[in-house]
């Protein structure tokens, strides 16, 4: 029996690890294969049988794995980033959760002739949107401007307010009396509302002050952090059912928005977490489905789902939008772009089974329509996002300036040749008189220490792609580094390799703290004497310098290549033992 269960849970990871492998292979949204993945596990062929494995588990694991992935995404968020867009945020809450909810209960009462009440709970079920997909889609998509974070912040703060309302309208249905009912679900949204609010700032107060305190060792944090999120959860739900989930994420935004203590690490663990739970939650439920269910849904089922894309999402933004800053093509995006998640597929799975063993024969409908809309809204999304974004104007490119930390001669040299190709360098530098230099060419500068507080939230990084450290103190860069591959990954994170006053390489740090060197390996005391020797910036093809040693042969033994420019525009820097592109311009400090 044991055996068993062990053997249901690994197919049940290996199925999702699996699923998310395929999808990155193809480069399609990963929830159309955990979904496929886990139908054919599931109701098509019963090769996976969840009740079998979890039993009366099932349920709790998905809630506390909602939970789990809520607070992630309010851990990505912060007050900052919601303060620039909160009048969109804030109307497509409070404006367009309603708009979206009536429109889908009439939908759900007309087209597929469900009774009033479950009609509400259909579209209250359906109101969400989620990070759980509009997280992977936005990293797909990359759309330009503020437009992403409406979207982000969107999904974050409406999905805990929709599974709330969900339930209060299934507390609601259970009432039986309209007027009792009515007073269940008021009441229920006030009191989960001001529970979860209060609930989630104390926590992230109580966890920060821990940290402050050093009562917690750095060893620890991560193991803490996912069972204070759960206790939160759990203390919410006993008092309002389902206000977990907005404690949760009021706790997720409101550590991400202190600056008292880092939450880096807590936020990179939760997110390989994410991965995981949600890659088992989409695996898990599909596979509770009945076959019979989905082939017997009533074929307005494509109707009703046509009215979600089609009409509710396009009317609730545009209504709940008006005189808010956002542009007519942002919102044709937002318009078009809502698709379901995680949350509703876990809402809808519970509320079907107990409606059913209550008594409503109708509601077993309820999960294999939703699981539809999930499906269907979610391609729609994934293959419209795109085009849509490139048709209005709203694409952006894939970044290919660079982040340039020293404004010393050598960072000049690099902005002025980055500049010279129309890409995008900003310099960042603590001294005052560099920085001033920079300025009088006409260069993009910050004053400040790179990761300071300050200029790590005032820095524009939009078009940024790149890190080049360049300072002459190698921690500085070190550090830079380290911090920035995160952000830009590591193929695109550089320092420059430090030199001892002899002209050697120094010794450096263990090779996982440092990032890839560039300018053909050259030490730093070689640029600088270049550059004071009055080296200028020279482009040759690489067909005629194919490689180092090439164009060491036409422009001298102490040419540099700063970095090369394909055709299409994309950037690449040049490391000791890397192959030069092909078809690209190499961009060369040759000495005088």
């Amino acid at each position: 029996m044991h055996q068993e269960t062990i053997n249901g849970i690994v197919t049940l990871v290996a199925l999702g690890a699996g699923s998310q492998w395929i999808a990155w292979r193809l480069r399609i949204p990963s929830i159309l294969v955990l979904l496929a993945a886990g139908f054919i596990a599931g109701p098509v062929t019963g090769f996976f049988e969840p009740d079998e494995v979890l039993g009366s588990l099932v349920f709790p694991f998905v809630s506390l794995a909602a939970a789990v992935v809520l607070f992630e995404g309010g851990l990505t968020a912060s007050w900052e980033e919601i303060k620039g867009v909160a009048t969109p945020v804030r109307r497509l809450i409070v404006l367009g959760i309603p708009i979206t909810w009536a429109i889908l209960s009439a939908a759900g009462h007309y087209l597929l002739g469900l009774r009033a009440e479950l009609a509400l709970l259909l579209g209250a079920i359906l109101v969400v949107t989620g990070p759980t997909v509009i997280g992977p889609l936005l990293r797909h998509a990359r759309p330009r401007g503020s437009v992403g974070s409406v979207l982000k912040l969107e999904g974050i703060i409406n999905d805990p307010i929709g599974a709330i309302l969900a339930v209060l309208v299934f507390q609601g249905i259970r009432a039986e009396e309209i007027e009792r009912a009515f007073t269940v679900v008021s009441a229920g949204i006030l009191r989960a509302a001001l529970l979860s609010v209060l609930l989630g700032l104390v926590a992230a107060y109580l966890f920060v002050r821990f940290r402050e305190r050093d009562v917690l060792p750095e060893f620890l944090h991560n193991a803490v952090v996912l069972p204070c999120v759960l206790v939160v959860y759990a203390v919410a739900n006993q008092i309002q059912e389902e206000s977990g989930l907005l404690a949760v994420t009021v706790m997720g935004i409101a550590l991400a928005s202190q600056r008292r203590v880092s939450m880096e690490q807590s936020l990179e663990f939760t997110e390989h977490v994410r991965i995981l739970l949600i890659s088992t939650l989409f695996i898990l439920l599909t596979a509770r489905m009945d076959l019979g269910d989905v082939t017997g849904l009533p074929v307005a089922t494509l109707a009703f789902v046509a009215v979600v894309i089609f009409v509710a999402r396009p009317a609730s933004v545009f209504l709940s939008t008006v005189r808010s800053g956002v542009t007519v093509r942002e919102r044709i995006f937002l318009g078009a772009m809502a698709p379901r998640g995680v949350v509703a597929a876990a809402v809808s799975s519970l509320f079907a089974l107990e409606l059913v063993e209550s008594g409503y024969e109708e509601a077993s409908i309820l999960m294999p329509v939703t699981f539809a809309v999930i499906a269907l809204t979610v391609l729609t999304s994934g293959l419209s996002a795109v085009p849509l974004l490139k048709g209005l104007g709203l694409a952006q490119k894939t970044p290919q300036g660079v982040l340039i930390v020293g404004a010393d001669r050598v960072g000049r040299t690099i902005a002025q040749a980055l500049a010279q190709h129309g890409l995008r360098g900003l310099l960042v530098d603590s001294d005052p008189g560099k920085v001033e230099e920079a300025r009088d060419l006409g260069l993009e500068v910050v004053k400040g220490e790179v990761l300071s507080r300050r200029v790590l939230r005032s820095l524009d990084l939009d078009g940024i792609g790149h890190l080049v450290a360049v300072t002459p103190n190698d921690d500085v860069n070190t550090l830079a580094a380290a911090h920035f591959q995160r952000l830009f990954g590591a193929a695109n994170v550089h320092q420059i390799q430090p030199s001892s006053q002899r002209g050697r390489p120094m010794p450096g740090y263990a090779s996982e703290l440092t990032a890839r060197t560039f300018a053909g390996g050259a030490t730093l005391g070689k640029l600088q004497a270049l550059a004071k020797s009055g080296a200028s910036v020279t482009v040759t093809p690489v067909e005629e310098t194919p490689t180092l040693e090439r164009m060491r042969e036409q422009l001298g033994a102490d040419a540099v290549p700063l970095f090369a420019v394909s055709d299409d525009g994309e950037l690449s820097f040049i490391q000791t033992d890397s192959p030069l592109p092909s078809a690209a311009k190499l961009v060369v400090l040759a000495p005088p």
